[in-house]
């Protein structure tokens, strides 16, 4: 037996989330190519990726509030599947999203290779409880430096989002979640569960991407619904507080900006906003002192009663209106190794059914992708993929 760490108090609740058939809290992330990569190369360099980079290589032990990770964990496993009629563009007929990753025996880093008729597509998979979307990202860049042969970067780091907001100095949390209108105008369909999304390319200026995201989702949130509360979070990286001399960690690292924003907010109002939020530290405002007892609660009281997440669509009022996520620039050759040419990435929401949106986008080449994602008891996927239309005019607009 070989300790590796604790579980943060994030972790814990990312852990307590998981159902014998179901694992909702993975990150999932797709690079999508022409060619293709031998398969024991592949598994080789996701081993050697794992190796460097101990903190992924994760099982759960341990039991209640005596939990911890091992080191000492399965290999990680790659996995086969064609599936020629899926387009990419939606999770409708996407396979393996979703499946269930047992933290005590399974591997809690995954690769799938899907074979489409036009493109493959290499599903990489990391248990949310074990690392965050830029761990996973920092991961998947490493298994292309081992396919290329080159030096990998590694991370023999154990810090979490816990230890940083812990040690560092956290201002007063001055917002709430509570009463927000949604965005998607959409047909209420209470029975429905999960998530689903539609992804699609925007050409405009880049320049305030993140603000015009917020400012045009505001807007079609007031113009669908009146007046109200839109408020969104925007997770964001803590590694910007490490020390030089801790390099860098693959574990959960990420805090949340979270914003209200109101009617009269202009688009250089809402940049000045998130400017002045991160220069103000709101991003470690969530994390409180009491969060320390998170390890020791039953994990029902971390799963939403289906009554209260039915009400929520009902009413058409949520904790907030959304979740956003940009994180910029990404240069897709860092994927390319001889035999395969990526051309595209993009990563799966993580299906929160009690957040009524979600948007994620990075940028290449003057290319924006963008994924939105929402719960399938809000709207149809007819309805998502009319308002990624909408979206798109409005991003026009600015």
């Amino acid at each position: 037996m070989s300790f590796f760490r604790t579980p943060s108090p994030l972790e814990f609740t990312y852990i307590a989330a998981d159902l014998p058939h179901y694992s909702p809290l993975v990150n999932q992330f797709f690079l999508v190519g022409e060619g293709d990569i031998d398969e024991e190369l592949l598994h080789q360099a996701m081993c050697q990726a794992v190796q460097a980079n101990p903190g992924i290589g994760l099982r759960l032990r341990g039991y209640w509030g005596w939990r911890y990770w091992d080191s000492n964990a399965p290999q990680p496993s790659l996995g086969t599947i064609d599936a020629p009629d899926w387009s990419g563009q939606s999770s409708e007929g996407a396979p393996c999203l979703g499946a269930p990753i047992d933290l005590r025996r399974e591997p809690a880093f995954q690769v799938t290779k899907i074979r489409t008729r036009k493109h493959i597509y290499l599903l990489f998979r990391t248990h949310h409880a074990v690392s965050d979307g830029r761990g996973t990202v920092h991961l998947l860049n490493d298994v292309f430096r081992a396919l290329r042969n080159e030096p990998l970067v590694g991370s023999a780091s154990r810090i979490t989002e816990w230890d940083i907001a812990m040690r560092e100095q956290r201002p007063e949390r001055t917002v709430t979640e509570h009463n927000c209108l949604p965005v998607i105008q959409g047909t209420v369909n209470e029975a429905m569960a999960g998530c689903q999304w539609y992804r699609f390319d925007w050409h405009g200026d880049k320049n305030k991407f993140a603000a015009k995201i917020i400012y045009a989702c505001a807007q079609l949130a007031w113009q669908h619904f009146g007046d109200g509360k839109v408020f969104f979070r925007i997770p964001a990286d803590l590694r910007r507080y490490m020390e030089p001399d801790e390099g860098f960690t693959v574990a959960n690292c990420t805090g949340a900006l979270d914003m209200e924003i109101e009617p009269d907010a202009s688009l250089n109002n809402i940049r000045t906003q998130i400017v002045r939020a991160m220069r103000n530290r709101t991003d470690l405002s969530p994390f409180q002192e009491n969060h320390k007892y998170v390890k020791w609660l039953p994990k029902a009281m971390f799963r939403l009663h289906p009554e209260t997440l039915r009400r929520m669509h009902r009413e058409k009022r949520y904790r907030m209106s959304g979740i956003i996520s940009y994180v910029g620039d990404v240069d897709i050759n860092q994927f390319a190794v001889e035999g395969f040419r990526p051309v595209s990435q993009f990563g799966v929401p993580i299906p929160f059914e009690n957040r009524p949106l979600f948007v994620g986008a990075s940028t290449f080449n003057n290319l924006t992708h963008i994924i939105v994602g929402a719960p399938r008891a809000a709207c149809s996927m007819a309805e998502l993929k009319a308002f990624c239309g909408e979206l798109s005019g409005a991003l026009d607009a600015l």
